[in-house]
């Protein structure tokens, strides 16, 4: 065998061991099933334990809603330190886009702690 055939099947071992081993990280075992949607959550939530684990989910959307908001008021701060960053016709303010961002992220997150609270009161009064 010469140089060039050994090299050859080096590479394509090694290309195969590649492929395999990425395989791997794709491999289920049986008892694993998919995690429902938000979707079919929704639809199915007849118990108790169905509320309380949406009302988990509402808060914790609610929890990285409220961390985005954060995110970019400290943006909207730096714009401003920056001066603001107006565009040529002087009409886009950054700071103020960012603001509005925040105050969205804001109320969406006041929206998800409603829906939690809903389905908490949801869980009480289910079986």
């Amino acid at each position: 065998m010469n140089k060039k055939s050994s090299w050859l099947i080096g590479a394509i071992c090694g290309m195969a061991l590649t492929f395999g081993l990425s395989l791997g990280g794709y491999a289920v075992s049986a008892d694993q099933t998919p995690s429902l949607s938000m979707e079919q959550q929704i639809i199915g939530a007849k118990s108790k334990g169905d509320h309380e684990v949406l009302a988990a989910q509402y808060e914790q959307d609610a929890k990285e809603l409220q961390a985005k908001a954060q995110e970019h008021k400290k943006m909207a701060k730096a714009y401003d330190k920056a001066g603001g960053y107006f565009g040529a016709d002087g009409k886009f303010d950054m700071a103020r886009h960012c603001n509005n961002i925040a105050q969205k992220y804001e109320d969406a997150a006041k929206e998800n702690l409603a829906l939690a609270k809903m389905h908490r009161g949801m869980a009480e009064k289910a079986k």
